[in-house]
């Protein structure tokens, strides 16, 4: 619990001087998960983080992985206007684990449009046409490792390079992720990350820098047996501190339900802010797809689906 308190102490007083740098909605592209299981449930996996998606929820569950696992994940945003790709794997070892993940973001077909004579003004016979069209991207890539510390007890760390390619230049950057995963029980679990711990910086060809803030992300999980075919999974995370703009300012607090059936059917509900969630998954011995919503009144309601591989 020592490791606990020292990590909170740690988040706040590097936050505090963080929210002063020139960027404040840098880690927007940063914030949109990874996998339609944590998806269904609101994005309350900080303290689950049992799969190959540990390098973004938490890399302390790499500790817990039960097999070796290939992740993909396929989602269009908001109606189709970002898409949005994941491949994962993770390695468990006899102390720990390791993991991989490629993100990318990519916003395509942004038009640009000006008059058809610039010198003229607006009119019947001199409207606006496109000029150019052009797209953003942000890849990132994530090396994770994990390390049991005691039974129970897993630290984990998540080092990501950025390469963010916009209309108006290209930047690289390199952040730190840190997670701690705690089961006192089979049942119980709890979960803390602190993400861009030294402040993540990218760095523009055009003399310019995006400054990620640190954010804090606590959370828990509960696992409730009725037999064995029935149980249920809940899950509530508070995140704090992240880089988000105007419409999410106050979406920090996230929860989910997932009922399980033998262990291979489930069915999920969450809240991600004030935004419904909602997801299915079907688990093989070797496979697993899964299927997520997103209501967003706002941007358009997203739809998300993975598949995990175990070999």
């Amino acid at each position: 619990m020592k490791i606990l308190t020292l990590f909170t102490v740690y988040v706040i007083a590097l936050s505090s001087t963080a929210w002063s740098q020139d960027s404040q909605y840098a880690g927007d592209a940063l914030q949109l998960g990874a996998g339609a299981r944590a998806l269904g449930l609101g994005s309350a996996f900080v303290a689950i983080s049992d799969d190959a998606t540990a390098f973004f929820w938490n890399p302390g569950g790499y500790a817990i992985l039960p097999k070796r696992e290939l992740h993909a994940q396929h989602t269009e945003q908001f109606g189709g206007s970002i898409n949005h790709d994941i491949i994962a794997i993770g390695f468990p070892l006899k102390r720990g684990g390791i993991g991989l993940g490629l993100v990318r973001l990519g916003v395509d077909g942004i038009s640009f449009t000006q008059l058809e004579n610039p010198n003229r003004p607006l009119g019947p016979d001199n409207r606006p046409q496109i000029s150019q069209t052009v797209g953003t991207t942000d890849n990132v890539l994530y090396l994770s490792y994990a390390h049991k510390l005691k039974p129970g007890f897993s630290l984990g760390i998540s080092s990501k390079f950025i390469h963010r390619a916009l209309h108006v230049g290209k930047g690289t950057g390199f952040g730190l992720d840190t997670g701690i995963l705690y089961h006192p029980s089979g049942a119980l679990k709890f979960g803390v990350v602190i993400r861009n711990i030294t402040q993540t910086r990218i760095h523009f060809d055009t003399n310019t820098t995006d400054a990620i803030s640190p954010s804090l992300l606590v959370g828990t999980s509960y696992l409730h047996k009725f037999s064995q075919r029935h149980q249920i999974l809940g899950s509530a995370s508070l995140h704090l501190g992240e880089d988000t703009s105007g419409i999410e300012k106050n979406q920090i607090f996230n929860m989910g339900l997932e009922y399980q059936f033998k262990q291979r059917l489930m069915f999920r509900l969450g809240r991600q802010g004030t935004h419904l969630t909602a997801g299915a998954g079907l688990k093989l011995s070797r496979a697993t797809i899964d299927l997520a919503f997103l209501e967003n009144n706002q941007l358009n309601n997203t739809y998300r689906i993975s598949t995990s591989i175990y070999f």
